[in-house]
């Protein structure tokens, strides 16, 4: 099977705005973060998809989010064992980011914008079109992220 290349997600470059690992649960989170040498900057629950986010200090680099779902489909992501889940990306506009997206065929994951964990809404691009890949768009509400020195 030959797979055809793939199409640039956006003219410029996209900010990353962080990268989310599903892990099972918080006793393995804290291992990873001990691991790495993260720092907890701030969390937040999202009903919508069933799972506390832990976002890590960014300290000048891209933070991760740790999400330990406590129902629904990402409980299963991965047979239960959790591992890297997405990409997120600024944009300006999700409304924008949609309507762009329709324009070449593709849809967005969630029919309404989500309420994200810290002061942003998101939504998803299925994997479908991105060779298996979830790419989550983020755009920021009240200058931040839920935390004093993220955007």
């Amino acid at each position: 099977m030959t797979l055809a290349p793939l199409a640039p997600l956006a003219p410029l470059a996209p900010v990353l705005h962080h990268v989310g690992i599903v892990v099972p649960d918080g006793d393995e989170m804290a291992l990873m973060m001990a691991a790495l040498g993260l720092e907890e900057d701030y969390r937040g629950y999202v009903p919508q998809f069933h799972a506390l986010c832990v976002f890590t200090k960014g300290n000048g680099a891209s933070p991760i989010e740790f999400v330990i779902p406590d129902g629904g489909p990402l409980l299963k992501f991965n047979k239960g064992m959790g591992g890297m889940h997405h990409l997120a990306y600024l944009v300006d506009s999700l409304d924008a980011k949609a309507a762009e997206l329709a324009a070449e065929g593709k849809k967005l994951l969630e029919p309404e914008h989500v309420q994200g964990a810290g002061r942003f809404l998101c939504n998803f691009l299925s994997p479908v079109y991105t060779r298996g890949l979830t790419i989550e768009y983020i755009q920021l509400q009240d200058g931040g992220a839920g935390a004093g020195d993220r955007p």
